[in-house]
């Protein structure tokens, strides 16, 4: 049975804390950003802006120890991206769905095209003590019900897939 589809059976809470920071800098290394234009850690103006959020932490969903007490776990970290927007018009729709498509494209290591230029993430970054990330999974994006006051939410499902090693003492 895929990982996908078990349940949890823990929490890597030091590994939350460490995934949320690397998230952040690679999410904002991803060139599709207009200058200046930064993606947030659970930030949103009223109107505007790109952030990304956790709910429930980062998952471990196996673990086995080996003989020399060495603990092997395979774990996730969900998050969405969520880009706010006041657009009306369906252009204008269309044009964060693409920025969040080719956002997810490229944090995959998929080849993304932008500004005419195809460019793809060549590497995770690097996870301090015993992380390391093997996959990064993303879902299709979609909008939210629009407010009363026009203003949307677009949300990216994304889910970084890692292995976490330590010693037992």
């Amino acid at each position: 049975m895929a990982a996908d589809l078990e349940k949890p059976i823990g929490k890597d809470a030091t590994g939350h804390e460490i995934l949320i920071e690397a998230m952040k800098t690679l999410l904002n290394q991803y060139p599709g950003l207009e200058k200046g234009e930064r993606i947030k850690y659970e930030e949103l103006g009223a109107d505007g802006g790109i952030s990304f959020y956790t709910d429930a932490g980062a998952l471990v969903y196996s673990e086995k120890e080996d003989i020399c007490g060495v603990m092997h776990q395979v774990c996730q970290f969900p998050f969405i991206v969520v880009y706010r927007t006041a657009a009306d018009r369906e252009r204008q729709k269309l044009s964060v769905q693409k920025f969040l498509n080719g956002l997810g494209k490229w944090i995959c290591q998929e080849p993304v095209v932008i500004n005419g230029v195809e460019t793809r993430l060549s590497s995770f970054p690097e996870l301090s003590q015993g992380r390391t990330i093997k996959r990064i999974t993303r879902d299709n994006s979609y909008g939210t019900q629009p407010q009363e006051n026009g203003v949307q939410d677009w949300l990216l499902p994304i889910t970084v897939k890692y292995e976490y090693e330590w010693e037992r003492w």
